[in-house]
């Protein structure tokens, strides 16, 4: 009835129009995902640091002079540290002194009753800083996991509202990681250096 020839081409037809079908399917620009994978949500792209009351971050700078970040920091054995920076944004040279005016904030954005001391392991002094712009000066927050109250809750800070010394304006700086300070009530940060 039909020849080896052509029972090879009827065979061949659909094997090519299925892979054919298959690569238009999957080269477009959207990206597909076999049925019953979750794909994992776009990463956006950095909006870039958080600015006083909610300004968009080239107001902070014309507002304040600086921005301020938070790094994602990290733990061991119940010990905790975190950078921040300042940087400054503006055109003009900026001076910073002392350490940072730090609130801790709850998921609600509400201030949490977290003493902030000086840092116990970053010990030098603190001094004048002239930073020019486009450069930065750094803190880094230490502070320990410790439960000690098992009937209570523990202190998780999921942002700060940062100045860059007492009585300068705050800005909102959202981390990475959240704070969990246990229920020491207790934080640390270093000079500015």
């Amino acid at each position: 009835m039909f020849g080896p020839r052509r029972l090879s081409l009827l065979l061949i037809v659909p094997l090519l129009a299925s892979c054919t079908a298959s690569w238009r399917a999957t080269s477009g620009l959207t990206p597909t995902t076999a049925p019953g994978v979750t794909a994992p949500p776009a990463v956006p792209a950095s909006a870039g640091p958080a600015a006083p009351e909610g300004l968009e971050p080239a107001v902070a700078c014309a507002v304040t002079g600086v921005i301020i970040t938070a790094n994602r920091g990290e733990s061991a054995m119940g010990y905790r540290e975190m950078t921040l920076t300042v940087q400054n944004c503006g055109t003009e040279p900026y001076e910073v002194k002392g350490r940072p005016d730090i609130v801790v904030l709850d998921e609600d954005g509400r201030p949490l009753k977290i003493s902030v001391e000086g840092s116990a392991h970053y010990t030098a002094a603190p001094r004048r800083l002239t930073l020019k712009p486009g450069t930065t000066a750094r803190s880094v927050l230490s502070w320990r996991n410790t439960v000690t109250n098992i009937s209570g809750g523990s202190d998780t800070g999921e942002s700060l509202a940062v100045a860059v010394s007492a009585k300068q304006p705050r800005q909102l700086v959202t981390l990475q990681a959240p704070l969990d300070l246990g229920n020491t009530g207790r934080l640390e940060a270093s000079a500015w250096f």
